[in-house]
C-alpha cells in the first residue's frame, strides 16, 4: 500500500528525452525565428521599391511637365479630392508598412497586360525612351524592374497598347494610393508554397506608385523585386549553420548519454535493491558498479546502510524472539509446576509457602526480564543527548567504591545515558564481588576496571551478546550489557572487554 499521493509525475525516460528534444529544437527554433525575420525582409523590400518608385515619379512629373506647354491643354488623369491633395502636398511624406507575410495572401503570378484599343497620349510616347533608359542604368544596382504607366494604366514601353489597370495594385495607384502586393514568381510556388516561403525567394513584392502632378494621378510607376530570403542568408553562414546543426547534435546524444548513465540507470538499479529490500527477499546489498553522480552514490549508499540496519534488526528480532521464549519457558514452568501441586491441597504449610515464594520468585524474575528488554528497546529508539559530566553520571551501590580521574572529566554522553550506562557496568561489578570501581578518561577512551572474580577469556567475546549470563544460577538476565551496547550506538561508541588477570576491566572507546 502507498503512502505516497498518486498523481502524474514525468519519469526519468521522459525527462532524458524532453531535455535531448530540446536541444535538437534549437537549430528548428532558430530557423523558425528566421523565418519570422523575413517579413522583416519583405518590409525592407517595400520601402526600398517605394523609395525608388518616389524618385521614379518625380522624373517622371519634370518630364511630363517640360513637355507640357508644347501640347497644350491641362495634364489628364484623375484628379485628387482633398484628402489625398493634401497628403501628396505635404513637405514630407512618410508609409506604413503595407505588406505582411504573415498575415497578406500571397497572389497568383502577376497577369500580362491586358490588350486595348486606347492610345498613349504623345506626351507620354515622348518622355517614355528617357525614364526607360533611367530604369535600365539603375536597376543594375536595384535589381528591381520597372513598368512606367499612363493615366489609363497602359504600359509606356509596350510595342502594342496594353494596360495594367485591371491589376488591384495599379487600379489603386491610379486612385491615388500606393498600392502593394505579394505575387509568386511562378505557378512552382503556388504548388510548393511551403518550400517557397521557406527560401523566402519563391515570390516578389510589387509596388504601384502614383505619379501625380497639379494634383491629378497623370500615370504610375509599377516596380516588382524578389526579396532577400533565408536561401541567401543561409548561402553565406552554410558552413557557420552546419556547425550549429552538428553541435546540437553532438550536443544531444553526449547529454543523452550522460544522463543515462549518470541518472537514468542508476536510480532504477537503486529502485530495484530498495524493492528487493522491501520485499523481505534479501538484505545484504552490494554497491552498484557505476553511481554516475556523488548524490546518487549518497542515495545508494544510504540504501545499503538501510538494509544493513534492516539486516541486523531482523537478526536481532530473531534472537530476542528465540532468547525471550527459552528464558521465559523456565519460570513459566516452574510456576505451572507450582500451581498444579496447590491444586491437590494436601501439601503441609510449609511445602506451601515453599511453593508462593517459588511463583513470587519466578514471577519477578519475568519481571525483571521484561523490564530490562524494555530499557533496551527504550535505548535503541532514544535519541543522543548533549555530553555531560562524568561525576554527575556516578551510581551509588551500596558496597561498591567508585573512584573518577580526572574529576572534572565530560564524557561524550548526555547525564541519564551516561547514568545507565554506568549503573549498569557498576552493577555488573558488583554481582561478580567487586568492591571497588576504577574509572579513568583519557584520549576519549573511559577505561573502567574493578577487584572482582573478573571474566574467564573464552567469555570475553560474548559478554556483550543479548542474554548471555554467567549468573543464570543466581537470576542474571544478560541483557544489562546489551542496554548498554545499544546506548553507545547511538554515540557511535564500542565496549570492549580487556583481558586480564584479576578483576574485570572494560574500555569505551568514542569515535
Amino acid at each position: 500500500m502507498t503512502q505516497i499521493a498518486r498523481k502524474w509525475r514525468p519519469s526519468m525516460s521522459l525527462v532524458v528525452a524532453l531535455v535531448c528534444a530540446s536541444l535538437l529544437a534549437v537549430p528548428i527554433v532558430a530557423t523558425l525565428a528566421l523565418q519570422i525575420g523575413t517579413n522583416r525582409l519583405v518590409n525592407e523590400t517595400e520601402a526600398s521599391l517605394i523609395k525608388q518608385a518616389a524618385i521614379y515619379a518625380g522624373a517622371y512629373v519634370v518630364a511630363i511637365e517640360a513637355g507640357s506647354p508644347e501640347a497644350g491643354g491641362s495634364l489628364p488623369g484623375y484628379y485628387l479630392p482633398p484628402p489625398k491633395r493634401i497628403f501628396w502636398s505635404a513637405a514630407s511624406r512618410t508609409f506604413r508598412p503595407l505588406l505582411n507575410l504573415r498575415q497578406d495572401v500571397v497572389e497568383p503570378v502577376r497577369p500580362d497586360p491586358v490588350p486595348t484599343t486606347e492610345r498613349l497620349d504623345p506626351r507620354y510616347l515622348r518622355i517614355a525612351p528617357g525614364l526607360s533608359a533611367l530604369a535600365d542604368n539603375a536597376s543594375r544596382t536595384t535589381l528591381s524592374t520597372v513598368v512606367f504607366l499612363d493615366h489609363q494604366g497602359i504600359d509606356m514601353l509596350a510595342r502594342e497598347p496594353a494596360s495594367f489597370a485591371s491589376v488591384p495594385e495599379v487600379r489603386q495607384a491610379l486612385q491615388g494610393d500606393v498600392g502593394a502586393a505579394l505575387r509568386w514568381r511562378s505557378d512552382a510556388g503556388t504548388r510548393f508554397r511551403l518550400a517557397a516561403l521557406g527560401g523566402g525567394t519563391g515570390f516578389r513584392v510589387l509596388i504601384a506608385y502614383p505619379v501625380i502632378s497639379q494634383n491629378r494621378v497623370i500615370g504610375a510607376v509599377y516596380l516588382s523585386r524578389t526579396a532577400p530570403g533565408l536561401t541567401e542568408y543561409f548561402a553565406g553562414e552554410r558552413i557557420a549553420f552546419s556547425v550549429l546543426v552538428a553541435v546540437t547534435l553532438l550536443s544531444a546524444a553526449v547529454v543523452g548519454t550522460l544522463l543515462v548513465r549518470t541518472m537514468l540507470r542508476p536510480i532504477r538499479a537503486l529502485r530495484d535493491q530498495s524493492r528487493a529490500v522491501a520485499s523481505g527477499g534479501h538484505f545484504e546489498l552490494a554497491p552498484l558498479g557505476h553511481y554516475g553522480m556523488r548524490e546518487i552514490a549518497e542515495l545508494g549508499e544510504a540504501v545499503i546502510t538501510m538494509a544493513g540496519t534492516l539486516s541486523r534488526r531482523s537478526k536481532e528480532i530473531g534472537i530476542y524472539t528465540n532468547h525471550v521464549t527459552h528464558e521465559l519457558k523456565s519460570p513459566v514452568t516452574s510456576i505451572m509446576g507450582a500451581a498444579e501441586l496447590l491444586e491437590d491441597g494436601h501439601l503441609s504449610n510449609e511445602a506451601q509457602h515453599s511453593l508462593i515464594g517459588t511463583i513470587k520468585a519466578q514471577g519477578q524474575r519475568m519481571d525483571l526480564l521484561l523490564h530490562q528488554l524494555r530499557d533496551m528497546t527504550r535505548s535503541r529508539e532514544s535519541l543522543r543527548g548533549k555530553p555531560g559530566r562524568i561525576r554527575e553520571m556516578l551510581p551509588e551501590i551500596t558496597e561498591l567504591d567508585i573512584s573518577l580521574a580526572p574529576l572534572d572529566a565530560v564524557l561524550p554522553l548526555s547525564v541519564a545515558h551516561g547514568q545507565t550506562v554506568l549503573s549498569h557496568m557498576a552493577q555488573n561489578a558488583r554481582h561478580h564481588g567487586a568492591t571497588r570501581l576504577e574509572l579513568v578518561w583519557a584520549g576519549r577512551i573511559l577505561r573502567l576496571s574493578d577487584n572482582g572474580t573478573g571474566f574467564a577469556d573464552i567469555d570475553l567475546g560474548r559478554l556483550a551478546e543479548p542474554f548471555f549470563t554467567t549468573r543464570r544460577e543466581e537470576g542474571g538476565t544478560g541483557l544489562g550489557l546489551a542496554i548498554v551496547v545499544a546506548i553507545l550506538e547511538l554515540y557511535g561508541a564500542r565496549l570492549t572487554p580487556v583481558a586480564n588477570i584479576g578483576g574485570a576491566v572494560f574500555e569505551i572507546a568514542f569515535d
